[in-house]
């Protein structure tokens, strides 16, 4: 088990799994994964900012999110929800978008299943996120995802942290 500090990621031949404990209920971690409040203060990596996040919580819904740099710049992504278990999982395709949640052509996409457990107060999140080829996770990997998902699940624990303190 890890303590609530670590996270441990290990790089495949077409995904990538990255794994943390924190140390707040499986049923916190689920609602900070699902809700656009929530996402909107830990989802992108610094110094981005996430503006717009609209999510449509059921199998065939999708979640739309904006991440906006400082250069101005919005970069605009979209998932589709396939399977939802509250609070233990949750698997949804992603992959860049428009505006309007058209994906963008040539943009690899990936499929993402995430497990939430808990165990004695404390709930371990295993993401595990696969592509179409090992062309298309070395394109993700290149681009900054595993470091940029690294980043945000640091400040998801500095949120939850400050959810429970409350």
């Amino acid at each position: 088990m890890f303590d609530y500090h670590s996270l441990s990621s290990r790089v495949g031949e077409q995904e990538f799994v990255v794994e943390r404990q924190f140390t707040a209920p499986r049923t916190l971690m689920f609602q900070v994964f699902t809700q656009p409040e929530h996402l909107k203060r830990w989802w992108a990596p610094q110094p981005f900012t996430i503006p717009v996040c609209t999510i449509d919580l059921r199998p065939g819904g999708i979640w739309h999110y904006c991440m906006h740099s400082p250069e101005g710049q919005d970069h605009w992504a979209r998932s589709v929800y396939s399977e939802i278990v509250p609070p233990e999982k949750l698997v949804y395709t992603s992959t860049f978008a428009d505006e309007h949640a058209n994906p963008i052509e040539g943009m690899p996409e990936h499929l993402t299943t995430a497990i939430f457990t808990e165990e004695a107060g404390k709930t371990s999140v295993i993401a595990r996120v696969q592509f179409t080829s090992a062309a298309a996770l070395s394109v993700a990997v290149d681009m900054g995802m595993l470091q940029g998902m690294s980043m945000t699940w640091d400040y998801l624990l500095g949120y939850v942290q400050e959810l429970q303190a409350k």
